[in-house]
């Protein structure tokens, strides 16, 4: 049977099988929605739906297939009692097919007994149309019918960006493209987490989709989205599962507390103040007692089904009373009148100095306004300007005092404190020490000029070779480094970063100790004898494989396994794992140094 008369057949039979795939909350408690996602028969030409709609794209059939689509879903939804809402997928260029009817989601809806609140309208492209106009016209439409609007695949091209700025979506769906590998992919993270702070400084919420490692979900619930669906969760299915099941909440919820618990450092939530909030209705007269109650409130924030709408300041409230016949205006009148909608929403994991930079770019007359802070959308607390800056303050004199004055890397204490928190959260990591071998001879012999230059040239060797938003670079002291890798290729970046040193080596002598592979000097009893070229020593430890209770632990093992590493000529890399000590890198005939004086 050709395509053409298959999809006929299909329309007319109403063959269309509806699967359903569930939205879950970023806690992973709960399903929020469900997707449903039209197939054809199976065995049809037309299962596939890609296959399916742009046979009906090309018969001009679009509006007659997705209105089947719509029916057979909304039937389908109500029949199985579903809990939450139900996405609908809807293109835009069903509103220029000549047999379209307009209302009819709305008229279907009505027939089954669900109300408007309860659809989610997901404006999806099945092909690059590049006609802004058309998906403005597509949303309004459905907006108009009082359905909530989905944006389908965010930073997949085509005018979805545009019609975000402008047309305010409940929901915005990012490409599976910036999902797929993003634990690994910088770019993507960044991406994503510019996608979530845009969302939440308006009225939009973040759906992840196409999550299909346990990586990529513990990921997205760092940047702070705000719902997540993909293969991870569950596939499509014609009988989806009315809940989560116990074991999978247990285990959801402990990857989200282990990472809360680490992460609540240096971020936002560690500021909240419980200040309760007030509804829209809620009177003025009712605002000015919890004020009066409350004197250290500057602030109130006003929230409706748990999302804020706006704040009440203390000083802009009572400036407004304080005019001729003030009271008499505001008091009996709804806190809904007298709303600040301009404010600061910030998610309780974002950076401090992120938070301080939306800070110090408002008005000079909004510096010291208050600050909301949400946890995935919802109201979660008040931040004052006044904290803020006394915690940046604190942090900045702490780093200071405690990290080493040449390369700036935070020093010894905050190297401890950062494996202790690791250690407490339980929080998988492989803790390599670096030492420079030889350094004291070649500082002395050519000056502390060029010595403080190569100490420096390391340290940032090591922070290019790992991956900053994981992994952790500090300065021991002198010439001893430690790097507290959470990235799975560390081994790769140890071994990238003692290659690229050896390369470098030829530019830290002059040609008569290069051709001598090393210098005389004197030892630390004052007698003179030969050294070789610099190198490193690398001791490493993997806590995945040891009984690691507190830093000193771990700075202890790692002394001893350093001491194997240093028995090694040149560069060289020995780690514990599993209990066992292996040599990973070892390079005793100094090839690498050769190489590198050779050319």
């Amino acid at each position: 049977m050709k395509k053409e008369d298959e999809l006929s057949r299909i329309i007319e039979s109403k063959l269309i099988n509806t699967y359903f795939q569930p939205i879950i909350t970023a806690d992973g408690q709960s399903i929020y929605a469900y997707e449903a996602l039209s197939r054809g028969p199976s065995r049809s030409l037309l299962f596939s739906p890609a296959e399916l709609f742009e046979q009906a794209k090309q018969q001009q059939k679009l509006f007659a297939l997705e209105s089947l689509c719509r029916t057979k879903a909304i039937e389908q939804f109500t029949q199985q009692q579903l809990p939450g809402k139900l996405f609908l997928n809807i293109s835009p260029e069903t509103l220029l097919q000549p047999d379209h009817q307009r209302g009819l989601t709305l008229e279907l809806i009505n027939n089954f007994g669900i109300r408007p609140e309860q659809v989610v309208i997901e404006i999806t492209e099945h092909s690059p149309t590049h006609d802004y106009d058309l998906m403005r016209r597509a949303v309004k439409h459905y907006q108009g019918e009082g359905f909530s609007i989905a944006l389908d695949d965010l930073g997949a091209g085509y005018s979805s960006l545009r019609l975000w700025s402008e047309v305010e979506p409940d929901f915005v769906k990012i490409d599976r493209h910036f999902i797929t590998g993003i634990e690994r992919d910088k770019v993507k993270r960044d991406f994503v987490r510019s996608m979530v702070a845009i969302a939440h400084a308006g009225k939009s919420q973040i759906i992840a989709e196409g999550i299909e490692t346990l990586q990529e979900f513990e990921t997205l619930c760092e940047i702070g989205v705000d719902y997540v669906q993909g293969y991870y969760f569950a596939k499509p299915s014609p009988m989806p599962s009315h809940h989560i099941s116990k074991s999978a909440q247990t285990l959801w919820q402990q990857v989200k507390n282990s990472r809360e618990i680490y992460k609540e450092q240096g971020q936002i939530g560690q500021l909240k103040l419980d200040v309760t909030p007030v509804t829209p209705d809620m009177l003025v007269e009712q605002v000015i007692t919890l004020f009066e109650r409350n004197e250290q409130w500057f602030s109130l924030p006003v929230v409706a089904d748990g999302i804020p709408v706006g704040i009440i300041k203390r000083s802009h409230l009572l400036h407004k009373l304080s005019q001729p016949f003030g009271r008499d205006l505001y008091v009996k009148k709804p806190v809904s009148q007298v709303l600040d909608e301009n404010f600061i929403s910030v998610e309780r994991h974002t950076r401090l100095e992120t938070v301080s930079q939306l800070v110090i770019q408002r008005n000079r007359n909004q510096l010291q306004e208050d600050f909301i802070i949400t946890q995935q959308g919802q109201y979660f607390g008040i931040g004052q300007v006044f904290d803020l800056l006394k915690m940046m303050t604190e942090i900045q004199i702490k780093s200071a005092k405690n990290s080493n004055p040449l390369t700036g890397l935070p020093g010894n204490l905050l190297i401890q404190e950062h494996i202790d928190q690791l250690i407490i959260n339980n929080k998988p990591f492989v803790a390599c020490y670096f030492d420079l071998d030889n350094f004291k001879p070649y500082n002395d012999q050519y000056g502390y000029t060029k010595g403080d230059a190569i100490l420096l040239g390391v340290a940032q060797l090591l922070q290019k070779h790992c991956q900053p938003e994981l992994d952790f670079v500090g300065h021991v002291g002198g010439d001893d480094y430690v790097v507290v890798f959470r990235s799975n290729n560390w081994l790769a970046y140890v071994k990238a970063a003692l290659a690229e040193f050896s390369r470098l080596c030829a530019s830290f002598y002059n040609p008569e100790h290069l051709s001598n592979h090393g210098i005389w000097a004197e030892d630390r009893f004052g007698e003179k004898r030969f050294f070789n070229l610099m190198s490193i020593s690398v001791a490493a430890i993997d806590s995945a494989s040891a009984n690691l209770d507190s830093a000193a632990t771990v700075s202890s093992r790692l002394s001893q396994i350093k001491t194997h590493a240093k028995n090694a000529t040149g560069n060289s890399l020995v780690a514990e794992l599993s209990g066992s000590i292996v040599h990973l890198l070892a390079d005793p005939d100094h090839s690498q140094h050769k190489l590198a004086c050779n050319h």
